[in-house]
């Protein structure tokens, strides 16, 4: 059998003032929506380094040796490929399980479906391969989160064609805490119908799924927060498109959702520049 390769794609010279346990390791695969793979990992390599709290290896999954997943702080996934070695998924899932740090991104949500250990880890996906044996349908109702067993409706997306508005529902979370309660997210593929065991699971942000639009009518699910043995995972639905990427809110999100699976806190400010529930903000470059 196979085992992965890592290949240091961008490289791993050390940057000044960086340690072992502040580098993250970036696995990449397919991004979503045909978007451009190498365009998609630059730009969250950019996202992730930014304020100097992580050295960023890149990584693509070939034939040869596993990855050092031990090596890292942090695993930030960006993967939704073909399923791994077996002995590969149990590396990662020893890893995770002796307290080391995800980070799932929205191409990382169809990784591994019939793995369900990975759907633990999720919490919940948005992926299209994901069916009632992944789990029920999650969504947040009259402010509690629900679960519906019985649905057997397929996820669905909402196109980009306009700003989401998102709602924090956890404040006490170390990754929200102290976030405006809404925000406005740039134009972005809205998902519905996210399915999940949901166990271990908080539920840090929502967005509404407009049904006058072809939506669920539900608030669904964005960003989660998952206790996975000793480590911790943060999982963003959000980022379905590379445009997306410039939101100032996203970004800041998925730096706090690193930091916080690193090391079980949020040091970071909130910038100046993070939306509000008027206005979008963009970083451009």
């Amino acid at each position: 059998m196979r085992k992965l390769a890592i290949l240091l794609a961008l490289g791993c010279a050390a940057l000044t003032g960086f340690g072992a346990s502040s580098r993250a390791l970036f696995i990449e695969g397919e991004a979503p929506n045909g978007t451009d793979s190498k365009l998609q990992t630059l730009a969250l390599r950019a996202i992730f380094e930014a304020g100097g709290l992580f050295q960023v290896d890149v990584a693509a999954a070939k034939a040869g040796e596993e990855p050092p997943f031990d090596k890292y702080k942090v695993v930030i996934m960006n993967y939704g490929g073909d399923a791994w070695p077996m002995s590969t998924l149990d590396a990662l899932d020893r890893y995770v399980k002796n307290g080391g740090g995800l980070v799932l991104l929205a191409g990382a949500g169809s990784a591994f479906p019939k793995w369900r250990e990975f759907d633990l880890m999720l919490g919940v996906s948005a992926a299209s391969n994901r069916d009632q044996s992944a789990g029920p349908l999650w969504f947040y109702k009259e402010g509690n989160v629900a679960f519906d067993s019985e649905a057997k409706v397929p996820v669905q997306a909402l196109p980009p064609d306009k700003p989401i508005l998102i709602t924090i529902r956890d404040t006490e979370h170390p990754v929200t805490k102290g976030l405006p309660l809404e925000w406005m997210h740039v134009p972005d593929e809205l998902a519905g119908n996210l399915r999940g065991p949901g166990k271990n699971m908080i539920l840090l942000a929502t967005a509404y799924s407009d049904a006058s639009n072809g939506g669920t009518g539900r608030n669904e699910p964005q960003m989660v927060a998952v206790t996975y043995g000793k480590g911790r995972v943060f999982h963003s639905i959000l980022g379905r498109t590379r445009p997306a990427l410039e939101c100032a809110g996203l970004q800041t999100m998925l730096q706090r959702g690193a930091e916080w699976t690193a090391t079980g806190r949020v040091t970071q400010r909130l910038p100046s520049d993070f939306p509000n529930e008027e206005k979008v903000s963009r970083r451009l470059k």
